[in-house]
């Protein structure tokens, strides 16, 4: 459905405490994992960027992020996106991504970065297709073992995606150029994916893409949740097979530059040699 809402920045107590009941709506966090409003309304003053989408009086979602250093130039960590489920699916997501581009930029940084679950294939739409990012980057269990209902438990593995926002991929993006056509490709696969007969996706380890030289597809289950929701012993198996895969693809140099979907399939691109 969609909803006309406006986009400002966020900023004292009132604003925050919006934020902190919107984490724990999205994420089901408890009280103790929430980011504290006074927390969040510190960092507004120390150059953090948060920013609010509201339909009508009502928070819709934010975007939350702070200044990061130490990787050879400086960056802007986005440590938070969240929606609320009644306003998923109307582009408020996006807009927000996009406003905190903007705000980025006019700070004078050129880069973004985040984190997000490689199994859920909905993010990685966003962050490939809609946004540009690459990632070669894998992180073991960034936020340990998760309390949130959404994360079932599993180590809270992540890619971390690097959004250039002086990119002609950035740029394309912004132009919706990088939206692939439905369908999977016809590319290698680093893993072959069968069906049970309640319809769940199981992930064979594949051969790899020994001796390639082009683009290769990593296959991951369409809706992560579903699988969460029914069989978390099949989620854990999903969570360790995709971490071996994706640790060694990056190792050897692979980066992920595409994401397909078709139906209940889902695949990662990844290209040898682009970092």
């Amino acid at each position: 459905m969609p909803y006309s809402f406006s986009i400002r920045d966020l900023a004292g107590m009132d604003d925050m405490k919006m934020c902190e009941a919107i984490q724990q709506e999205v994420w089901g966090f408890i009280e103790l994992d929430v980011v504290p409003a006074g927390l969040m309304a510190v960092m507004g003053h120390y150059g953090a960027i948060t920013a609010g989408a509201f339909v009508g009086e009502r928070l819709a979602g934010f975007v939350c992020g702070f200044p990061g250093g130490g990787e050879g130039e400086p960056f802007h960590h986005s440590h938070m996106l969240a929606v609320r489920p009644e306003f998923q699916g109307a582009g408020i997501g996006l807009a927000l991504k996009w406003a905190q581009a903007d705000r980025v930029l006019a700070q004078g940084v050129r880069r973004v970065n985040w984190t997000f679950d490689p199994l859920q294939a909905r993010n990685a739409n966003l962050n490939i297709n809609h946004l540009g990012c690459v990632s070669s980057v894998y992180r073991l269990n960034v936020y340990g073992n998760s309390n949130s209902p959404l994360h079932g438990g599993l180590p809270t593995d992540r890619l971390e995606p690097d959004w250039r926002l002086d990119s002609g991929r950035v740029a394309r993006a912004r132009r919706r150029e990088l939206i692939p056509p439905p369908g999977i490709p016809d590319l290698p696969r680093v893993n072959a994916v069968s069906f049970r007969e309640d319809g769940l996706p199981v992930s064979g380890d594949g051969a790899g893409p020994a001796g390639e030289d082009g683009d290769v597809l990593y296959l991951i289950p369409a809706d992560f949740n579903d699988v969460l929701q029914q069989d978390i012993g099949l989620a854990m198996d999903w969570r360790v097979r995709s971490r071996k895969a994706l640790t060694e693809l990056f190792d050897r140099g692979y980066e992920v530059v595409g994401f397909h979907r078709d139906g209940r399939d889902a695949a990662y691109r990844l290209r040898p040699g682009s970092g």
